[in-house]
Formats: C-alpha cells, sequence, structure tokens
C-alpha cells in the first residue's frame, strides 16, 4: 500500500517501465529518461511531469474504515485513490535539421509503451507501491492545443511533442486508525425440546 511518497513512486514506476522498453532504440541511454518538468528537460530525451492529481472514487472504496492489513485488533481509515495526470514530452539535443524527427519518435515509441502496458502489476511497482496490492493503471488522456499551449506558453517555451497520460489507482495508505471492538470470537447454542 502506498505512503506518502505514492505519487513520486507511481511516476517512477512509470519512467522504470519506459526505461525498460525505450532503451536502446529510440533512446541509447536510460538516464535520458526521467521525472522533470517539460520547460526544463537538461539532458533529457523524454520526461514525466504529473501536473495535477485528483481523488479516484471507484464504487466507494474511499470512504470509511476497513481492517488494518498489517493489525486484525484495528481499523485503518480506506486509503485515499488518485488518478494522476502527466504529459509525456520529447527532447532531442540533434541538430535543427533532424531534431523534430527524433522527438517524433520518441513520443511515437511512447505512445506504443502506454498503449501495450495498460498497467503495470505490483510486482513491477517501485518504493511503497511495491510487492501487494493492486496494478496501476495507465492510459492516454485527451488534451486539447489549448490546454497543452498553457503549459508550455506559461514558460514561454516552444511546445515539444507531448502527450497525457492518466496514471490511475494510485493508493495513499491513511494514518487515521482506530481499534477493533472486542469481536465475538465463539458461541454457544443449546436447544431444549419445549413441553
Amino acid at each position: 500500500m502506498g505512503d506518502y511518497n505514492a505519487i513520486y513512486e507511481a511516476g517512477q514506476s512509470v519512467v522504470e517501465l519506459l526505461k525498460k522498453e525505450m532503451t536502446p532504440m529510440p533512446i541509447n541511454n536510460p538516464e535520458a529518461i526521467g521525472l522533470c518538468t517539460p520547460q526544463e528537460p537538461e539532458d533529457y530525451q523524454l520526461t514525466l511531469w504529473i501536473y495535477t492529481i485528483e481523488e479516484y472514487n471507484n464504487s466507494g472504496i474511499n470512504a470509511g474504515f476497513i481492517v488494518d492489513p498489517h493489525n486484525d485488533q484495528q481499523e485503518r481509515y480506506a486509503p485515499l485513490q488518485l488518478r494522476c495526470h502527466a504529459l509525456l514530452s520529447a527532447h532531442s539535443k540533434a541538430p535543427v535539421s533532424t531534431r523534430l524527427t527524433d522527438e517524433y519518435r520518441i513520443i511515437g515509441r511512447a505512445l506504443q509503451v502506454i498503449r501495450d502496458h495498460p498497467s503495470i502489476p505490483a510486482d513491477s511497482l517501485v518504493g511503497s507501491l511495491a510487492g501487494e496490492g493492486a496494478a496501476i493503471l495507465l492510459s492516454y488522456a485527451k488534451l486539447n492545443y489549448d490546454e497543452l499551449s498553457k503549459i508550455w506558453n506559461s514558460a514561454h517555451k516552444i511546445i515539444k511533442p507531448s502527450f497525457a497520460l492518466h496514471i490511475t489507482q494510485v493508493p495513499i495508505e491513511s494514518n487515521r486508525v482506530r481499534p477493533v471492538a472486542a469481536r465475538v470470537t465463539s458461541t454457544r447454542m443449546e436447544l431444549r425440546d419445549k413441553k
């Protein structure tokens, strides 16, 4: 179950998937893929930036107390389920004559990876999300030109080939707990004939 690092860990899990699937082609160095704002890519060729986060309610799973999976003598407030909106952007250091070609190849392969991997299973997640629990879900998100230009033009930068991504089912476990009332552990029944 995710702790307060879950947003970072969800983003890093996507980055690890992209590193695995996009190197050595079209990006030869896995260190060229990372979490970063698209306006300041540094040495990254592909950046993932989580730009907004919202609660993701799936059939009321975000309400009330549940039995604590770590301690059956207490209940824990249900985890917060999140949907993260992210932007993947391609950045090439190639000469101007081939830069856009490189960026289109990078973003095309990233789209292909997300399409082919609609989820990252729990055993492939990083940090507190790893191991037990549910997979996080990945899906292409519609982002119109106006929304995209607001992201880029706020820094007065040229819009790079980009697409939006939803990272869904990102849990943050609550620290709010309460003791469980004494449970019935055994019962005794006696039947008698009525005369």
